[in-house]
């Protein structure tokens, strides 16, 4: 039962951290594109199209080590996610074209929809192999996970912390799930460091990296402002 509870509060912290990056570019989107219901509707309403096809594509293969295929989701979506609003602000820079900007901006928010929705049967895989029909309880933390991101976005993160320092730490959190997962999987497979190096090490950069930029918030934050006023 300890393993299933395990797994139950990745995927709330998870499921937290997708709705927080999907919120987050929504805002983006309203403050680069204006029209604020038009931009939080497609993008939420993209966001979960993409997951029901990402569950779809996640195929049977994939489940052989549900765990080390999950690892490299969770290093994408630190990757996608973590630093969303950088790449908003350096396709502003470089001058994008309106439809050049919207398709950038989309293509974000298509690819933290689909490896969200790789991580709802990859999870319920190796919560099977514990107990049977837990799928309903999966989901329940999926979604909890999902309103409590979304009212911490609402209530705390957006008129007390700001989209960077949201985004940044939306980041931190997925990387240190991606963490403890590859420890999870190295104590209960027996398996070593060196068979899943790449994904280890390239998680734990980005969590350094962003734990980094959290500690200089301000001065991103200021720098980031400067470039979309210029």
């Amino acid at each position: 039962m300890k393993k299933i509870n395990f797994f139950l509060s990745i995927k709330f912290i998870l499921a937290f951290c997708s709705i927080v990056y999907e919120l987050v570019l929504a805002q983006a989107l309203s403050a680069f594109l204006e029209n604020t219901v038009l931009r939080y509707s497609i993008t939420i309403g993209l966001y979960l199209f993409c997951i029901g096809i990402g569950a779809l594509l996640a195929e049977r293969k994939l489940f052989k080590d549900s765990i080390k295929t999950l690892l490299w989701v969770e290093v994408l979506l630190t990757f996608f996610g973590g630093f969303s609003l950088a790449w908003f602000f350096l396709m502003d820079a470089l001058s994008f074209s309106r439809i050049l900007f919207l398709l950038g901006s989309h293509f974000l928010i298509i690819t933290i929809g689909i490896l969200t929705g790789f991580e709802v049967p990859l999870l319920i895989e190796r919560v099977s192999r514990e107990r049977r029909n837990f799928e309903g309880i999966v989901l329940a933390f999926d979604y909890t996970g999902a309103f409590a991101g979304s009212v911490m976005f609402a209530f705390v993160f957006y008129p007390k912390i700001g989209l960077v320092p949201t985004a940044l730490f939306a980041g931190m959190l997925n990387a240190v799930c991606g963490v403890i997962l590859f420890l999870e999987r190295a104590r209960s497979q027996k398996v070593t460091l060196r068979s899943s190096f790449a994904c280890f090490g390239l998680q734990s950069f980005l969590l350094a990296v962003i734990v980094f930029c959290l500690m200089h918030t301000a001065e991103i934050n200021t720098y980031l402002i400067r470039l979309y006023l210029s």
